[in-house]
């Protein structure tokens, strides 16, 4: 046959499709099953044409969707999970008994084993009836729910009609999602959208608190959202959340990054509309929408949505034939939404010629576990010998690399940070500058963790009470003024009475999380031993005078963890709206020591140090110290690069920075300028 005769067969074929090409180019992939999607085309062909439109989009896009696994859940899972809700309803006050939550766990433990698959694609998978249930339930939902009526049929196809979100277990229809969690989410109404969200929220959160004690071995489907945490994933949550929101009438979409700015791994989360269209993050089920925006999610990096339909500008349509890309970008189905998280700007780099081996580029971000981690993909310009990126944020250090052939990252150019100029941008290039060298002064190696401020701000206006006895009144004797740092804190105040108990109360009953506290009295009480020594974080540092002494009695029961606040272990803490101590006789207080609850990033006396610089694609270890107090100085280091300090003790949280006018400042934190 020639390839004439060749090219008006295929011309003929086409012209006789009964479908769209995508559709036809899906059906001939799906094997055994083909007619069981054809079933559904004829369905809604011809009497319902906005279906039929629905239907074609989720078929052709079939290819690029199936399941990791699948997995059997028993029904008595789902009896279990309604029986608690039956409890709650009851009694909300249950999340509060101990005994009861024991037993729900030992009843959980005796329910029959969850059997795991392996996984399949869809287009082989999917049968008729889910599919068109799924569709029919889309379009009810579309109609019916005022969260919905401002959606075009583009953005339904995304946020309400897909079936499933990424490569999770095959969810149940949406009419089955629907029956078990729409009267539950609609309770508080469906006009404003952090209505549902906010029950789904609530119920999950009773849900896992009664589940506390339960020791689940397995994924159990959309009830992982009511186990604790250890269970599940943020994807896995994510997903869930998605599959269950649209089959709700929420919109929803599914977002990622590839990387935190502040840590080396990924996370996952959701997003939805408000009524003006803006998408609002939020991480499920633990928040409502820009709920963990200031303690998480601005820490965000490149930020990506996973989308039913196909992305034509993702790498796995602009590879080579025989690219290899990175994991993360593998997916058709991905689209850049860092726009909706920070500022950016496109940046074009030149690229040597002999390191051109595909279409696609790289952006990097430096990973303490594997090196560099891909984030962004740029196209190459092989005229030009440029790439260009799309959507870069400012404030972020990137080191662009290519993927060779076997997988390995080759850098092509030193690593820069885009930053705003005026009405512009600027690429400032990272150099390391031998002829300048300085002196650094560091005081931790890693950046305050934001949740642990929101924890030590709690402190502020706790109260120092005490009493002579221990459920009686109590006087107020000190009010902490502000949050303390993650080091050991000291407080003195005027107090002539003895007292036998004293306690650190909440002025509004938030939990006080800190390791350890300490009562201090006169130095002349022959009861008291040495306090614990405060940080040095400077060489000028005045040394503490042993003005006061650590007075010991017995830690009062303020909740579970009580005992961890005494035990003299920095990484145990306590979590309870108050804690306090007994005396056996009255005791004069006139000091309070606390060591607020923290990742221990700061400098240890005892440890050992060692500091990078990055020069000429690599870190170079300038030395290595031990410190002698909370502090290190470091003298004769290469300006005008970035920094790596490792502590070679104990810890695993490193991140590089900067030193700007005499301070660290971390990447995470260069991330947040301008937000």
């Amino acid at each position: 046959m020639t390839r004439l005769t060749c090219l008006i067969f295929a011309l003929l074929l086409l012209s006789c499709s009964r479908y769209p090409g995508e559709v036809e180019s899906a059906l001939q992939q799906a094997g055994t099953n083909r007619d069981s999607l054809v079933a559904v085309l004829e369905h809604y062909r011809g009497g319902e044409p906005l279906k039929y439109k629905a239907a074609c989009f989720l078929i052709a896009n079939m290819p690029y969707h199936g399941s990791s696994h699948s997995i059997e859940v028993p029904a008595q899972y789902g009896e279990y999970f309604a029986r608690v809700d039956s409890i709650l309803e009851a009694d909300p006050d249950a999340v509060h008994d101990n005994d009861l939550k024991h037993a729900l766990a030992l009843q959980y433990g005796q329910l029959p084993e969850v059997l795991t698959h392996g996984g399949s694609n869809d287009l082989q998978s999917v049968t008729p009836s889910y599919l068109i249930t799924c569709i029919d339930e889309a379009f009810e939902q579309w109609e019916q729910s005022p969260l919905l009526k401002s959606l075009d049929f583009d953005e339904f196809k995304e946020y309400v009609l897909p079936y499933r979100t990424v490569s999770e277990p095959l969810p149940p229809a949406k009419s089955d999602l629907w029956r078990k969690m729409y009267d539950q989410l609609s309770a508080a109404g469906m006009e404003n959208i952090r209505n549902p969200i906010e029950q789904y929220k609530q119920r999950a959160i009773a849900q896992k608190e009664m589940n506390r004690y339960v020791e689940a071995k397995a994924h159990v489907g959309i009830y992982d959202i009511y186990l604790p945490l250890f269970v599940a994933d943020c994807s896995n949550l994510s997903a869930t959340t998605c599959n269950i929101f649209r089959a709700c009438g929420i919109p929803a979409t599914f977002e990622f990054t590839p990387q935190w700015t502040d840590r080396s791994n990924r996370h996952f989360w959701c997003a939805s509309p408000d009524s003006s269209g803006y998408f609002h993050p939020y991480t499920p089920p633990y928040n409502n929408m820009d709920e963990d925006w200031a303690t998480s999610l601005r820490y965000a990096g490149k930020v990506y949505r996973a989308t039913f339909g196909t992305q034509e500008n993702s790498p796995y349509f602009m590879k080579r034939i025989g690219e290899v890309v990175p994991e993360i970008f593998a997916s058709p189905c991905l689209m850049d939404v860092t726009d909706n998280y920070h500022e950016c700007a496109d940046v074009e780099l030149p690229v040597p010629p002999h390191l051109t081996v595909g279409n696609l580029a790289y952006l990097a971000y430096f990973n303490v576990h594997s090196g560099l981690n891909p984030v962004a993909w740029g196209v190459v310009d092989d005229w030009s010998h440029t790439v260009k990126y799309a959507k870069v944020p400012l404030n972020m250090l990137f080191f662009p690399v290519y993927m060779m052939p076997d997988g390995s990252l080759e850098k092509f150019s030193p690593p820069f940070v885009v930053k705003s100029e005026g009405n512009g941008y600027i690429i400032d290039t990272i150099s390391c500058n031998h002829a300048m060298p300085i002196s650094i002064h560091l005081l931790r190696k890693f950046p305050h963790k934001p949740h642990l401020v929101k924890y030590r701000e709690n402190l502020k206006g706790a109260m120092v009470l005490a009493s002579n006895r221990e459920h009686g009144a109590y006087d107020t004797l000190f009010v902490i003024p502000d949050a303390p740092q993650p080091c050991w804190q000291r407080y003195t105040f005027a107090n002539r009475r003895s007292y036998r108990y004293y306690k650190i109360v909440t002025a509004d009953g938030r939990p006080i999380e800190i390791a350890e506290y300490e009562w201090l009295c006169d130095a002349q009480d022959a009861r008291g031993r040495e306090p614990s020594q405060l940080p040095i974080f400077d060489a000028g540092a005045e040394i503490d005078s042993g003005k006061y002494r650590k007075i010991e009695g017995a830690a009062l029961e303020s909740g579970p963890l009580f005992r961890y606040s005494v035990d003299g272990n920095l990484d145990t803490y306590v979590e309870s709206p108050w804690v306090g101590m007994r005396f056996e006789t009255p005791v004069n207080i006139t000091g309070l020591q606390i060591y607020p609850r923290n990742a221990r990033n700061g400098i240890e006396p005892g440890n050992t140090y060692q500091l990078s610089f990055y020069d000429c694609s690599k870190w170079v270890e300038h030395s290595t110290v031990v410190a002698t107090a909370n502090f290190i100085d470091v003298h004769g280091v290469p300006s005008g690069t970035v920094y790596l300090l490792r502590n070679l003790s104990s810890g695993k949280e490193e991140l590089p920075f900067f030193y700007i006018e005499g301070k660290q400042v971390f990447l995470s934190e260069m991330a947040l300028q301008g937000q």
